[in-house]
């Protein structure tokens, strides 16, 4: 007997396995009709404890050189003996589901002439299975047999192997999550943020979702940041934060409409956490139920106006004595740059200070890379506002898009902070993963 192929999927608890068109082919040369499993082998099941039943079903497919023929097959449940020598072939020690933890249902299949395949229903017993003894790995093993004609001895066997999890309910999305919006548009700006739960719902019911300040206050102390509350008089949650599932849903969109003809240009947080579930058995994800969801509320670009920047506005920490004077960044050569120092220890990252010639609270700015090649680009950005060059405080983190080949430049989306006459760029590291950078052309726009 041929070792069988093993197969790991999981499979939807509640959906058919559509295979008109699968490997009907393979044994037309062989057979006149052949039956077989879709998906042989070892299925991993996922279930859920919900204090109800779970179904599920096994195709089973009809093929050979007459596809219009009629036939049957029994799906059976193997005996114990059956299942300790398949412990044997395989290396495992499987233990078979005790009979009160399933029920199988419909499992004398009859195909008609325009039958391809046909389902047997299984029903998991679910809380039964998730109160089993601890240590043993529990399975269903099932066959075909009893054919009207033949069954593929490669493909006659599925060892299903159920898994009862407690289900929960999570953000679909968590951590800090940025999203930006201009003063161009609707005065009322939407966004959303998705409640999710592993599988599709059967009932009815509702997740509530509240403001939670100091999910904020530990973020901002954590990371060394100074974000502000998103005020509560300027936003509304949809439900007033019940978001609320019905059948067939595995996810629903806590809706946060803003009217930015309330808020002042700059970065805001709505800190939110996962309050409740109305499902019974149900439980919040205490890894995926908080997201300090991020809004910074900014001026449209056409609305900024280029700095004509001077070498005396410029200033690093970090200048290399050897090369690449601060003035290069402002010549329009490419060709030439500015290198931040390499062969001098510096104490600190190396940055690059700008002092604006009046005070601001919005801008972008862009860069180009070396000619040469980009093995001193940066790959990390940290971005801070001040206005007297002593008390700093973080605008943005820049990790995601820069560029790191030569010649390549990088164009900043519009970014806001506190009010700030002086910005520094500090980059803690360059694509080569050293401690200095380079730049060929550098510009700004502020509001």
């Amino acid at each position: 007997m041929k070792k069988i192929l093993m197969i790991s999927l999981l499979f939807s608890l509640t959906a058919g396995f559509m295979a008109c068109e699968d490997q009907k082919d393979e044994f037309l040369s062989d057979y006149s009709t052949i039956l077989y499993f879709r998906n042989s082998g070892e299925m991993p099941l996922t279930l859920y404890k919900t204090g109800e039943d779970t179904a599920y079903q096994l195709t089973v497919n009809k093929s050979g050189s007459d596809r219009s023929s009629t036939t049957e097959v029994e799906v059976a449940v193997l005996d114990d003996a059956a299942l300790e020598a398949y412990n044997v072939q395989n290396g495992t020690s499987f233990v078979k589901l005790p009979e009160n933890c399933y029920q199988l249902a419909d499992n004398q299949l009859v195909f008609g002439s325009d039958n391809l395949y046909k389902m047997a229903n299984i029903v998991f017993k679910t809380d039964l299975i998730y109160d089993l003894p601890a240590g043993k790995e529990y399975v269903l093993p099932v066959s075909l047999v009893n054919a009207a004609d033949s069954i593929n001895s490669e493909k006659d066997k599925i060892i299903l192997v159920p898994s009862v999890m407690i289900p929960s309910v999570y953000f679909g999305q968590t951590g800090f999550v940025s999203n930006t919006f201009t003063d161009e548009g609707d005065a009322q700006a939407k966004f959303t943020l998705p409640v999710s739960i592993p599988m599709a719902s059967k009932w009815t019911f509702d997740c509530t979702v509240a403001v939670d300040e100091s999910l904020l206050e530990e973020y901002n102390k954590k990371n060394d940041t100074n974000y502000s509350i998103l005020p509560g008089s300027v936003y509304s949650l949809s439900g007033d934060g019940a978001v609320s599932f019905v059948p067939d849903d595995n996810s629903k969109d806590l809706e946060i409409t803003v009217d930015r003809t309330k808020l002042e240009y700059g970065n805001f947080v709505l800190p939110l956490r996962l309050a409740g579930c109305s499902k019974e058995g149900f439980v919040i994800d205490d890894t995926k139920n908080t997201c300090l969801y991020g809004i910074s509320y900014v001026p449209d670009e056409s609305k900024l106006k280029k700095v004509e920047l001077t070498a005396g506005m410029l200033s690093s920490n970090a200048v290399e004595p050897s090369e690449g004077a601060l003035a290069n960044l402002l010549d329009g050569d490419v060709e030439t740059y500015f290198h931040s120092a390499w062969s001098v220890a510096v104490e600190g990252t190396h940055y690059l200070q700008v002092a604006l010639p009046t005070e601001t609270t919005a801008f972008n700015f862009y860069y180009t890379t070396r000619s040469a090649n980009g093995s001193a680009a940066p790959v990390k950005i940290i971005i801070e506002g001040s206005l007297d060059g002593v008390s700093f405080n973080q605008i943005s983190t820049l990790t995601d898009g820069l560029p790191t080949g030569g010649k390549e430049t990088y164009n900043s989306k519009i970014m806001v902070g506190k009010p700030f006459k002086i910005i520094r760029f500090s980059v803690p590291e360059n694509a080569s993963g050293g401690n200095y950078f380079v730049w060929s052309e550098f510009g700004m726009k502020v509001f």
